[in-house]
């Protein structure tokens, strides 16, 4: 930052102007025609910035991958894939906090440009309060995730049914209780209210 250079920059020509102005010779100004008291700290914006789109494209190189091997026929047989697949999940969330990063970083020292200062924008209310909320906010979450999470870990430790989809469905009308249809379960065919 102290030098202001670019480094390991990655360009593709016309294309910013291309998606800012909406035009291929359109100009728009450069960091360094900002004083430097309202620009952001481009070192997180670059680095998080390039986090979003790394994972993009590797999901995208993923789905493409698992295109091929289904269209091969060794989708569910390659073991290398299947692992990967699986260290990819958090990607998504990754890639998804990193835009946002991103966003919120880049805005700074602003929360409506030009109008109003990061500075400016703090909240009058209490500490109390604001920890309060904060926490409910924190303990509600908390509650939610780890509802879904074990739910979810129940279903995977159920493992998957033997069978096929028309053998399963067999089986479940003649061993279980459960209705095939949703009103069926009411009594003469009534809807109870």
């Amino acid at each position: 930052m102290r030098s202001e250079t670019t480094r390991y920059a990655i360009e593709v020509p016309y294309l910013g102007s291309l998606i800012l102005t909406h035009s291929l010779h359109g100009q728009f100004p450069g960091l360094k025609q900002f004083p430097r008291q309202d620009r952001p700290n481009s070192a997180i914006v670059f680095w998080t910035f390039r986090l979003m789109v790394g994972l993009g494209f590797l999901m995208l190189l993923l789905g493409v991958c698992g295109a091929w091997l289904r269209w091969r026929g060794r989708l569910f047989e390659s073991r290398r894939f299947l692992r990967l697949v699986t260290l990819m999940g958090p990607t998504g969330l990754i890639a998804l906090l990193a835009g946002w990063i991103t966003t919120e970083v880049g805005r700074q020292p602003w929360v409506v440009y030009g109008v109003m200062r990061t500075a400016e924008g703090v909240s009058n209310e209490p500490v109390l309060e604001l920890s309060t909320t904060l926490v409910a906010f924190v303990a509600v979450y908390c509650i939610l995730f780890g509802t879904g999470i074990r739910y979810m870990l129940r279903l995977v430790a159920l493992g998957p049914e033997e069978g096929t989809g028309e053998q399963r469905a067999s089986a479940e009308l003649v061993c279980s209780r459960r209705p095939a249809r949703p009103l069926s379960a009411a009594p003469d065919g009534r809807v109870a209210h």
